[in-house]
């Protein structure tokens, strides 16, 4: 089943990932998510954009992918979401 993702308002490449923000807050995944960095359960390879349903919330306004690591920003620049191996090491603060 193809993905179509319309309105793209965010793209965000990670170690070996690729998140997509569409305009309407879903947050698409592919590539490795061995670490769970996908946020899709039980995927380590998607070779396609998938909707994450562990991403995807109202009120996404920026996405960012980090090493094995996923993260979700509202428009203020706070972390809404991390998924995958996120820690102090590999995530930053957005002031």
């Amino acid at each position: 089943k193809e993905t179509i993702i319309t309105g793209i308002r965010d793209v965000a490449l990670g170690g070996d990932h690729t998140l997509v923000l569409g305009s309407n807050g879903n947050v698409y995944a592919f590539g490795k998510g061995g670490d769970g960095q996908l946020g899709l359960v039980g995927k380590p390879f998607v070779s396609a954009p998938v909707k994450s349903s562990r991403l995807s919330e109202n009120g996404v306004s920026a996405i960012c992918a980090i090493k094995a690591c996923s993260v979700t920003l509202d428009q203020n620049g706070s972390i809404k979401k991390k998924v995958g191996k996120c820690n102090a090491s590999n995530i930053f603060k957005i002031k």
